[in-house]
């Protein structure tokens, strides 16, 4: 019975070596492709949506910068209690539409209860920062900037950053689950689910929009749209969508693209529309780090590696778990 037992653990961490290894060669074939990758812009304007000033203290957040390919773009923070001797676990809030405004850090309010260091990022063409609006790419860019600045705070557990996206911003985040080489733990989203049909309504029906670059081109939308990417996940990403906003599409469109569900993508429904399920998709992202945590006492991350893409898979099986218990 002994030797069985010891013949059961050798499989199982050849199991954990051998999944780990496989999302680290598609990690690096997808991370490769991206970083070369350079949008052709058919406009070169700022975003569209108008946002009132972002200023110091406002609110109780800490106007910040930080930098994203050499431009020096605005953030919100909010610290709390977190001192240089207690580094804490930090949120990235990714907003919601093209500018980050005051009326959605309400949404944020639940991480900053519950003891986290809370960064909102705003991103290049938006809020007066310089450059263009890109619509899901350069954001992208600036988005990993900003964990990157926010790991190096000495207030912040870098092995403790977690990232929470709504709408656009949900895009932003669900895309982020395929970059392994930031110090993120886990990500989650609420109505963050892009396809093709999406770009198509947006770019050619919608008036508001005012459409960065040209949908028709195929690698523009494969570097954006990370929903047709997601074999190459290298950290589970918890999606949220509501039941009165689009649940049963988003359902039905990984069934068909996924059909053996094998991705690190889970999908969530949750009572409400585009913005009421917003605060008990950030109740449930919440009890999701706490899980994580409580199960995890090493916590480490250790970088785009072997080790770290097998704690993602260990990580993957406790969410496993959680949901199962639900």
């Amino acid at each position: 019975m002994r030797s069985m037992g010891l013949k059961t653990i050798f499989l199982m961490f050849a199991i954990v070596i051998a999944a780990a290894g496989t999302v680290l060669s598609q990690q690096s074939g997808y991370l490769s492709e991206w970083d070369d990758f350079r949008t052709k812009l058919i406009r070169k304007e700022k975003s569209f949506q108008a946002a009132e000033p972002l200023e110091d203290g406002r609110d109780g957040f800490q106007l910040v910068t930080y930098s994203s390919d050499g431009m020096i773009l605005k953030a919100l923070l909010k610290k709390g209690q977190a001192a240089k001797r207690d580094r804490r676990p930090a949120v990235v809030y990714l907003h919601g539409g093209f500018a980050l405004t005051y009326g959605q850090m309400e949404f944020t309010r639940g991480f900053s209860e519950a003891g986290f260091v809370v960064l909102a990022p705003s991103w290049r063409g938006e809020n007066s920062n310089p450059g263009h609006f890109e619509l899901f790419l350069g954001e992208v860019r600036d988005a990993k900037a900003a964990v990157r600045w926010l790991a190096k705070q000495d207030y912040v557990d870098p092995e403790r950053i977690y990232i929470f996206g709504w709408s656009v911003g949900g895009g932003i985040a669900l895309n982020l689950s395929l970059h392994g080489d930031i110090p993120v733990r886990l990500s989650g989203s609420s109505a963050g689910i892009y396809d093709r049909e999406l770009i198509r309504s947006w770019a050619t029906e919608d008036d508001y929009i005012k459409f960065p670059y040209d949908h028709t081109d195929e690698r523009e939308n494969y570097f954006r749209l990370p929903i047709y990417n997601l074999k190459s996940m290298v950290r589970p990403h918890i999606a949220f969508v509501g039941s009165e906003d689009g649940y049963d599409d988003a359902a039905k469109l990984l069934a068909d693209l996924y059909p053996d569900q094998k991705t690190r993508l889970d999908l969530r429904k949750l009572a409400g529309d585009h913005v009421s399920s917003v605060k008990p998709a950030v109740e449930q992202f919440i009890k999701m780090i706490w899980s994580l945590e409580e199960a995890n006492s090493d916590r480490g991350y250790s970088g785009p590696t072997k080790t770290f893409s097998a704690q993602a898979t260990r990580d993957s099986c406790v969410l496993r778990a959680v949901r199962d218990k639900a």
